[in-house]
């Protein structure tokens, strides 16, 4: 644990062996990045403290592909050092496992968990620009702990008809050290889900039913949030998405439905408090341009999200536009599927008003602007190296301000991601819920992404744009 990160790293890669076999491979990872911030813990602008830290995540991939199964095994172990505000590196962990199934010629399922350990404030490397999610955070050096599990399953009905159900759930613990502060929350949330889904010429409609139960704890013996408190909840909820294709690269989603948010049991840090349950309205849209090489989409959309990171439910307003295009300098043919050089980048703005499990009705707002760009350079498979911007804004009106008060940052990575060796047996496919009737912008079994990850990371519950769950996506 007191070795330099650079041994650790080089080590990590010379010590990976090659190729397997045609359908199993194993390699060396080195993911990294050197970051400046003017804000380093998220603090208010008074006290508002820059710095210089580094993280390096040396680490193993397993990759595996049959006939019917497709599987990866990740593992990092992450030092990160900041230079004014710490005296040795500190040493978190990281690992993942995914699979995508084939039991038959007309299902597919797709399977995953992670967890991990460290600082929240570190978090924001672990997902390309174009991934990155609005979120209320709470401000100052949070320690975290994260675990999350999924399946998915479908099954093709008929010619233009599909079925599937997924399980889902999501864990997160966070720790204030701060003197001044201590809080702690623990929280989680895990749900079923049922969806039927038909395809016409150009359009598609979706029905989602289902449901989650949701655990909120925080602990806040100094009174900084507004005092401890449980929230439990069962909350029911139904979709309807409509997708429609104009062309080739352009297509329109537009949903709605509703959650019923249930409060149950009693907290014990207010047994007196009575709990009403109560309906909240969700819906949303999208405009996708989808191509072989890239993608751009803008979202709009209010979401029942419960935020792990501050335990609280959550009415989220979010608008968000992403980016994920090839820049031609580099390459002799425009459009490549591989391409050298890549932009991406996220912008987005978010309103998140806090369930009030008391009286039923929405308490406190939230306001958060996001800003995240950057270039990435993809020499040869394996390697990529890149420069990456983030501005973050939070604030909030009175209520919200005595749980978290506002603070904005700017900080700039420079990162990089290797790989050895470099050829993978297979890739899962990505089965994130398609933006178009056709199907056509999810990846084919085994096939790269459409846009290569800059940075090759393990696959995180917190991708998403919401803080841990979305009640209404799952």
């Amino acid at each position: 644990m007191h070795r330099p990160p650079a041994i650790v790293a080089i080590g990590a890669l010379l010590a990976s062996a090659p190729a397997w076999a045609d359908h199993a491979s194993f390699h060396g990872t080195v993911v990294g990045d050197v970051a400046t911030t003017d804000n380093v813990f998220a603090q208010p602008r008074a006290n508002a403290e820059p710095d210089v830290y580094m993280q390096v995540r040396p680490g193993m991939l397993f990759a595996y592909d049959s006939p019917r199964f497709i599987q990866e095994l990740t593992g990092e172990v992450e030092f990160l050092e900041y230079v004014g505000h710490s005296d040795k590196p500190s040493v978190t962990f990281r690992s993942g496992w995914q699979g995508f199934i084939t039991p038959g010629p007309r299902s597919e399922m797709t399977l995953g968990v992670t967890a991990s350990t460290g600082q929240l404030n570190a978090m924001a490397t672990r997902t390309s620009p174009d991934q990155t999610g609005i979120n209320v955070i709470p401000p100052g050096q949070i320690e975290t702990r994260q675990g999350a599990a999924n399946e998915y399953m479908s099954y093709q009905v008929g010619k233009d008809t599909r079925i599937g159900e997924r399980i889902y759930g999501n864990w997160t613990a966070t720790n204030n050290p701060d003197p001044a502060v201590m809080v702690q929350t623990n929280a989680y949330d895990a749900g079923v889900g049922l969806s039927l889904d038909h395809s016409f010429q150009h359009d598609s409609l979706a029905l989602e039913a289902g449901g989650s139960f949701v655990y909120l704890k925080r602990l806040d013996p100094l009174g900084v949030q507004m005092g401890s408190r449980l929230d439990q909840q069962i909350n029911p909820r139904v979709i309807a998405t409509w997708r429609h294709d104009f062309n080739r690269e352009w297509s329109l989603n537009a949903d709605g439905g509703g959650v019923y948010v249930n409060p149950i049991g009693t907290d014990p840090y207010n047994p007196g408090a009575k709990r009403r349950a109560a309906p909240f309205p969700i819906f949303g849209g999208t405009v996708a341009y989808t191509e072989q090489w890239g993608r751009a989409t803008f979202a709009a959309r209010r979401a029942v999200t419960p935020n792990l990171f501050i335990a609280e439910n959550t009415v989220s307003d979010t608008a968000i536009a992403t980016v994920a295009m090839p820049l031609p300098w580099l390459d002799e043919t425009p459009h490549l599927r591989l391409p050298k050089l890549i932009g991406l980048g996220s912008i987005g703005f978010d309103r998140t008003q806090l369930v009030d499990p008391d009286m039923g009705d929405l308490l406190g707002k939230f306001y958060v602007t996001h800003v995240d760009l950057g270039v990435a350079y993809t020499p040869k498979p394996g390697q990529t190296y890149g420069i990456r911007y983030q501005f973050l804004y939070q604030t909030g009106n009175t209520t919200a301000a005595m749980i978290i008060p506002s603070f904005w940052s700017n900080t700039i990575f420079f990162t990089f991601s290797l790989r050895y060796p470099d050829r993978v047996a297979a890739t899962v496919p990505r089965r994130t819920q398609s933006l178009r009737s056709d199907r056509k912008d999810l990846a084919p079994t085994g096939a790269e992404p459409v846009v290569p990850d800059p940075a090759e990371q393990l696959p995180d519950q917190n991708d998403d744009s919401s803080g841990g769950g979305d009640e209404d996506q799952k």
